[in-house]
C-alpha cells in the first residue's frame, strides 16, 4: 500500500510539472523556442438585436487538428480576447453559445504585423432547429410545452419567493393542492421526485427558492417506477453550471410571523463543482373551519340528531434545510457525484373547537369546548453517490446510483374536552393524549444504460433495488378525572413495523417506422413485497406480487408510445401503459392525523395497491408567439384507493375518515394548456382540465357496494406583465369545481395571488406577494349516506403578505481551484479569464 501511494504521488508530481510553463519535456522545450505571443480579439453580438452575447465560449484550435490553443468567455459588453497563442501559423476560432449557430473563422498569424488580429464584430445567428421547446420571450419562459412533458420554470414565478414547494405546486398547470399540502395531477396522486429520484421529503419541506423547475410527466415510460399511476412531478433543484463562484443571499418577512432566509454558494473550477446551501423559514397560520352533521335514522331516514362545531386553529411551522453537493470529473468521460441533504423541522398546532350536540327537535343535549394541542418534530438525512460514464458515441452512457435516506419523527397530541349537559350541569372533562414516533431507513440502488444504435434508434435498460424499513409507534391514553390519571387505550394504540421491498428491471427500445412515425416500446418487471407487523397486537398483514404464476401479469408493466411530426410545427402522440399505485406512508400509518370530538382521520394499514391501464392522445402546436397542448386521457382502475368516511361501530355519532380499496373505477378527461405572448411584454398561460369519474366499491364490510359517478373540472391562469425599468407584475388564479367522492363530493375551491417584482442591475431583487388575495382558499366536503349528512370545511392557511429581498453575486473564473495559477500567470499572460477548456 505504501509503495502504491508513493507511485501515485510521483505520477501526480510529473503531471503537475508537465503542465507548468517551460516544463513538460519536449513540449516545454518547444515553448522556450517558440514564445506564445499571438492574440485574437473582437466583439460578439446577436445578429438580430445587436446586443452582446455574454458568456459565449471562444475556442482557438490548430487549423489541421482539434488541439486546443486557448480560450475565453465573452464579457458583459461583448468583448473577448485570447492571448498566449503561437505567433506563427494558421488557427481556427470557434464561437459557441446555446441557442445560436456555431461560428467558425480561419485566422493566419504571422509576424510582424499579424501577430495580433482584430476580428471585428462577430454576429451570431439564432439556430431555430435547437428551439424545439418554444420560448415565448427572449428570456426563459415560465412554462414550456413538449409532447411528453410540461416544464414549469420556478425562477419565473414571482409568487413563490420565500415559500415552499407547496406554493410552487399551486401554480403548476394541471396540478391542484389539498388542505394537507398534497399535490394532485389530473385528480390523481403523483409521485414526487427530486432530481429524477424518489424522495421521502414532503412538498412543505422543500424550499421554493432552491427549485429550478418542475417537470410534469403524465404517463411516464418504463424507465420510471410502475408506481406512477398519477404521473410524476419531478422537482429539479438548482445546480451550478458556471465556472468560478456564484451564489445568492435571500431574506423575507411576512404577516403571520413569517420570516426566513437562504444562502447558497457554488464553486466550479477544473474538475470540481461544489455547491452549498442552507435555508430557514417559519410561519404561523391562523384559520378556522366548521363541521355540521345531521344524524339519520337508517330505517325511516329522518333526522334523530344534529352536531355542529366551529374551530379556530393556530399552526406554527419551522424548517431548516441544508445541502452539500460535490461533483468530481475524473476525466472527460467519468464523473463522481456525492451529495448530502439534511432537513429538520417542527410543527406546533393549537385547535380550539366549540361544539353543540342536539336531539331530533334541535334541543341542546350537550355543548362545550375541546382543545387539541399538537407538537411534532422530524429530521431527515439523505446521502447519494452517483457515478456516470459516457462514451465516444454521442448519447451513450451508463450510471450507477446509491441512495440512503434516514428519517426520524416524533408526535405528541393532547385533546382536552369540557362540556355541559341538557340541564346545564358540568360534564366531567375528558383528556386524551397520543405519543408516537417513526424511524425509517431507505436504501436504493439503481443503474441505467443508454445506447443510441443510430440517429433514429436507441436501446435502454436498467435495474433498481429498493428497500425500506420503518418502525412506527403510537400510544393513546385516556382520562376522565384529571391530567395525571391516564389509562392506555389498547384500541387506538399501535406499534407497527413495516418492510417494503421492490426489485425492478426494464428494457426500452425506440426507433422510427414507415411514414416517419416514431415509436417507443418497453417492458418493466417489478417484484414487490410489503409486510406489516402490529407488534403489540401480534397481528401481521402483507402482500406480494407475484405471489404465484397466476399473478405474473401483475408484475409486468408494458408501455408503448407513437409520435408523428406534422407540418407547420405540429406533433401528435398516442401512448398506452399499465401501472400500479401503492399506498403512501400517510395513507397506511395508523396515527391520528386530524381529529375532533366527532371526526377521526386515521390511516389504513390494510390498503392494497391499485392497478391502472392508461391511454393518452396528445397534440402539440407551436405558433410564432405561443403554443398549445391538448391531451385526452382514459384510465381504468382496479381496486382504486379512495377516500371515505363512515360511522364508528362503537359510537355512531363519530365519523372515521380513512382510505379504502374500491372495486373498480373509470376516469377519462381532456386537458388543454395554452400559452401566448401579447404586446411583447404580456405573457398569458391558461390551463383547463375536465374529467369524468366512475367509482364502485365497498365502504363497510357486509354492506352493499356503493357506486358514484360524475363530471368535474379545474382551471388555472397566469398573467405576467413586464413594465419598464425591470418591474414585473404577476397574477395567478385557479378554480376547482365540485368533484365526486365515494360517499359525497368535494366543494369548489378558488383563489388568486398577486406578486410584484423589481430588479436592480441584475444583482438585487425585491419581491412583494399577496397570497389568496380574497381569502377564499377553503377546502370542504359534503357527504350523504344512509347514516348521516355532513358538511365540513377547513383551510391550510389564510391570506398573507410576504416581502422578499434577494442578492445575487458571482465571478466567472474556471481557475478558482488551481493552486498554481499565480505561478502560471507569472510565466505568461494568456487565458486571462482562467478558463480550462481541456476539461
Amino acid at each position: 500500500m505504501k509503495n502504491l501511494l508513493i507511485l501515485i504521488s510521483l505520477l501526480l508530481s510529473i503531471n503537475i510539472m508537465a503542465q507548468m510553463p517551460g516544463m513538460g519535456g519536449m513540449g516545454g522545450m518547444k515553448n522556450m523556442k517558440d514564445p506564445k505571443m499571438g492574440r485574437v480579439y473582437g466583439k460578439v453580438i446577436d445578429a438580430k438585436t445587436q446586443k452582446p452575447v455574454e458568456y459565449a465560449s471562444i475556442q482557438v484550435l490548430w487549423y489541421s487538428k482539434d488541439s486546443l490553443l486557448g480560450g475565453s468567455l465573452v464579457k458583459e459588453n461583448g468583448d473577448f480576447s485570447v492571448d498566449g497563442l503561437p505567433s506563427f501559423g494558421q488557427v481556427r476560432v470557434k464561437i459557441k453559445f446555446i441557442g445560436y449557430k456555431d461560428y467558425l473563422q480561419k485566422v493566419y498569424l504571422m509576424p510582424p504585423d499579424k501577430v495580433e488580429q482584430d476580428l471585428g464584430d462577430i454576429k451570431l445567428a439564432v439556430d431555430d432547429n435547437l428551439l424545439k421547446e418554444v420560448e415565448i420571450t427572449a428570456e426563459k419562459s415560465a412554462v414550456t410545452l413538449s409532447i411528453d412533458r410540461r416544464t414549469y420554470n420556478v425562477e419565473k414565478d414571482l409568487s413563490v419567493k420565500g415559500g415552499t414547494a407547496v406554493d410552487v405546486m399551486k401554480n403548476v398547470p394541471g396540478v391542484t393542492v389539498d388542505a394537507d399540502g398534497n399535490a394532485q395531477l389530473r385528480n390523481q396522486s403523483p409521485n414526487i421526485f427530486v432530481d429524477g429520484r424518489p424522495t421521502n421529503l414532503t412538498l412543505q419541506q422543500i424550499p421554493a427558492d432552491q427549485i429550478e423547475r418542475v417537470e410534469i410527466i403524465t404517463n411516464p415510460s418504463v424507465k420510471f417506477d410502475a408506481n406512477s399511476t398519477g404521473g410524476i412531478l419531478n422537482i429539479i433543484m438548482k445546480r451550478n453550471a458556471k465556472p468560478g463562484y456564484n451564489g445568492m443571499l435571500m431574506a423575507y418577512v411576512g404577516t403571520g410571523d413569517r420570516y426566513g432566509g437562504m444562502a447558497n454558494l457554488n464553486l466550479k473550477g477544473g474538475p470540481w463543482n461544489i455547491s452549498m446551501m442552507y435555508s430557514y423559514n417559519q410561519g404561523i397560520n391562523n384559520n378556522n373551519g366548521y363541521t355540521n352533521r345531521i344524524q339519520l335514522d337508517t330505517i325511516t331516514g329522518n333526522p334523530f340528531g344534529y352536531f355542529n362545531q366551529n374551530n379556530i386553529s393556530r399552526m406554527a411551522n419551522l424548517f431548516n434545510f441544508g445541502k452539500l453537493g460535490i461533483d468530481y470529473n475524473i476525466n472527460n468521460r467519468n464523473t463522481i457525484t456525492i451529495s448530502e441533504m439534511i432537513v429538520g423541522g417542527q410543527f406546533k398546532t393549537s385547535d380550539s373547537q366549540n361544539y353543540n350536540a342536539q336531539d331530533a327537535n334541535q334541543n341542546t343535549i350537550v355543548n362545550g369546548d375541546r382543545l387539541n394541542d399538537q407538537a411534532a418534530r422530524f429530521t431527515n438525512y439523505n446521502t447519494q453517490l452517483l457515478y456516470k460514464k459516457t462514451f465516444p458515441k454521442v448519447g451513450k452512457e451508463i450510471t450507477f446510483d446509491i441512495n440512503h435516506n434516514y428519517t426520524q419523527s416524533q408526535n405528541h397530541y393532547l385533546f382536552t374536552t369540557y362540556g355541559f349537559n341538557l340541564g346545564g350541569n358540568w360534564v366531567p372533562s375528558q383528556y386524551q393524549k397520543n405519543n408516537g414516533g417513526t424511524m425509517a431507513n431507505q436504501f436504493v440502488f439503481q443503474t441505467d444504460f443508454v445506447n443510441p444504435i443510430s440517429d433514429t434508434k436507441k436501446f435502454e435498460a436498467g435495474f433498481k433495488s429498493y428497500y425500506k424499513y420503518s418502525d412506527s409507534e403510537n400510544n393513546t391514553f385516556n382520562s376522565s378525572t384529571n391530567e395525571d390519571n391516564y389509562a392506555r387505550d389498547s384500541i387506538m394504540s399501535n406499534h407497527y413495523v413495516i418492510d417494503d421491498m421492490i426489485t425492478a428491471a426494464y428494457i426500452n427500445y425506440s426507433a422510427k417506422t414507415f411514414w416517419d412515425i416514431g415509436y417507443q416500446g418497453g417492458l418493466r418487471f417489478e417484484q414487490s413485497y410489503y409486510a406489516g407487523n402490529i407488534v403489540d397486537k401480534q397481528q401481521k398483514f402483507s402482500y406480494s406480487y407475484p405471489s404465484s404464476s397466476d399473478d405474473i401479469l401483475k408484475s409486468i408493466f408494458p408501455a408503448i408510445y407513437f409520435s408523428k411530426k406534422l407540418k407547420k410545427s405540429q406533433e401528435v402522440q398516442l401512448n398506452f401503459s399499465r401501472k400500479l399505485q401503492r399506498p403512501n406512508f400517510f395513507q397506511l400509518m395508523p396515527f391520528v392525523l386530524f381529529a375532533d370530538k366527532q371526526n377521526i382521520r386515521i390511516g389504513n394499514p390494510q390498503l392494497k395497491p391499485e392497478f391502472k391501464n392508461i391511454a393518452e392522445l396528445n397534440y402539440n402546436k407551436t405558433f410564432s408567439k405561443g403554443s398549445y397542448l391538448g391531451s385526452g386521457y382514459f384510465r381504468y382502475e382496479e381496486q382504486p384507493i379512495t377516500e371515505v368516511a363512515y360511522s364508528s361501530i362503537s359510537d355512531p355519532t363519530v365519523l372515521i375518515n380513512t382510505t379504502v380499496n374500491g372495486n373498480n373505477s373509470i376516469r377519462y378527461g381532456i386537458e388543454n394548456t395554452f400559452k401566448w405572448t401579447f404586446f411583447k411584454n404580456l405573457d398569458v398561460t391558461l390551463n383547463a382540465n375536465a374529467f369524468y369519474i366512475y367509482i364502485n366499491g365497498t365502504v363497510v364490510q357486509n354492506k352493499p357496494d356503493v357506486t358514484t359517478q360524475g363530471y368535474a373540472y379545474n382551471g388555472k391562469g397566469t398573467l405576467s406583465y413586464r413594465f419598464p425599468k425591470n418591474v414585473t407584475l404577476q397574477v395567478n388564479g385557479n378554480y376547482e369545481s365540485p368533484k365526486i367522492l365515494l360517499l359525497g363530493y368535494a366543494k369548489p375551491v378558488y383563489s388568486m395571488d398577486v406578486s410584484l417584482n423589481y430588479m436592480i442591475a441584475t444583482k438585487l431583487i425585491f419581491n412583494a406577494t399577496l397570497s389568496d388575495a380574497f381569502n377564499t382558499r377553503i377546502m370542504g366536503t359534503h357527504y350523504e349516506t344512509p347514516y348521516y349528512v355532513q358538511d365540513l370545511a377547513r383551510r391550510r392557511e389564510t391570506r398573507y403578505v410576504r416581502l422578499t429581498v434577494s442578492y445575487l453575486f458571482g465571478k466567472m473564473d474556471a481557475s478558482i481551484f488551481k493552486r498554481g495559477k499565480q505561478m502560471r500567470g507569472m510565466g505568461q499572460e494568456g487565458n486571462q479569464d482562467g478558463l480550462d477548456f481541456n476539461k
